[in-house]
């Protein structure tokens, strides 16, 4: 029953999210403008190089993050090829399938780390991805109006974990234990500072992307407050129903731009631009990798039916 209510409430978000998303490009997309706007892209191409150098860094961030929460002799390689293969499937696919591919490239590339330390490491960074974006979000809020409280979603998903954590520890003591001494030593003293401080930083840094296109297409935005808005934004990505978060993305982007007091048309045109540019990345990144450590298509297919399996 909980699980049903669960699936019925966040099929209903991604409802709302696409009948916003079908309301601002059909009430809103200045076509024009939005020409006008690949034109001014286009003319920035050194703007355009230094955000996505400045992307690719957020992720090398949380790359050494998650070689230092495994600590077990990993190459950075290999978690850059993890997290970039998870990053093009994501893109390629409606539903997030990245997570699965970059458990099992992890322990494809290391085979001394076992499958399920992989996937511990996945879930708890992810958490602290999650975790990262709400305090962002947060210290924002006395900044921003928006029409929701982060304070209430970030109460909810911290008592989550917590009832979450119990009910695991009651019904299967041993994996917990076992999972717990993981989380704990890799968290231990300055090592877990320095991993919660690298991915923190990873997503201030991915609100460049925003930062430059706004400054391409005007009005310029602060970058605190592309950071902000992105933190939004990918928080919203919570409820992808398409690939990439097509949808979702521009319409939690466009709104949140229009509490600020920015038009919809340009914050249609901005979410647009910059949620492109991360295709693109995702797209080249992706390639990049694969050529240079390439799976089989039947691994691949494999691992991504491991998604949602113990």
């Amino acid at each position: 029953m909980k699980m049903s209510f669960y699936k019925f409430a966040k099929n209903s978000i991604r409802i709302l999210l696409l009948s916003m998303f079908l309301i601002l490009l059909f009430f809103f997309l200045d076509k024009e403008f939005l020409m006008d706007s690949g034109r001014r892209m286009l003319q920035n191409p050194i703007t355009i190089f230094i955000v996505i150098s400045i992307y690719f860094l957020s992720f090398f961030l949380k790359g050494i993050a998650w070689k230092m929460y495994l600590n077990d002799g990993v190459r950075l390689t290999s978690c850059l090829y993890g997290l970039f293969y998870s990053l093009l499937f994501n893109h390629l696919f409606p539903l997030k399938v990245g997570d699965g591919l970059r458990v099992m490239i992890m322990n494809n590339r290391e085979t001394h780390i076992s499958v399920e330390k992989s996937f511990h490491s996945v879930f708890v960074l992810r958490i602290m991805d999650t975790m990262s974006l709400l305090i962002i979000v947060l210290i924002g809020l006395p900044f921003f109006t928006i029409p929701f409280s982060a304070l209430n979603v970030f109460f909810i998903f911290v008592i989550t974990l917590f009832v979450g954590a119990f009910i695991l520890k009651k019904m299967f003591p041993a994996f917990f234990t076992r999972h717990w001494q993981l989380l704990t030593s890799s968290l231990s003293g300055k090592n877990g500072f320095v991993i919660l401080s690298l991915i923190f930083f990873s997503w201030i840094l991915e609100g460049a992307i925003l930062f430059g296109v706004s400054g391409i297409l005007e009005p310029a935005l602060h970058i605190g407050v592309s950071i902000w808005v992105n933190s939004v934004t990918i928080l919203g990505q919570l409820f992808q129903f398409a690939p990439g978060g097509i949808a979702t993305y521009e319409s939690v982007m466009s709104y949140t731009l229009f509490t600020l007091g920015i038009p919809l048309e340009i914050g249609l045109s901005m979410a647009i631009f910059s949620h492109g540019i991360k295709f693109i990345f995702s797209y080249l990144i992706g390639g990049l990798v694969i050529l240079l450590s390439p799976v089989s298509l039947k691994n691949v297919k494999q691992w991504i039916k491991m998604k949602g399996r113990n």
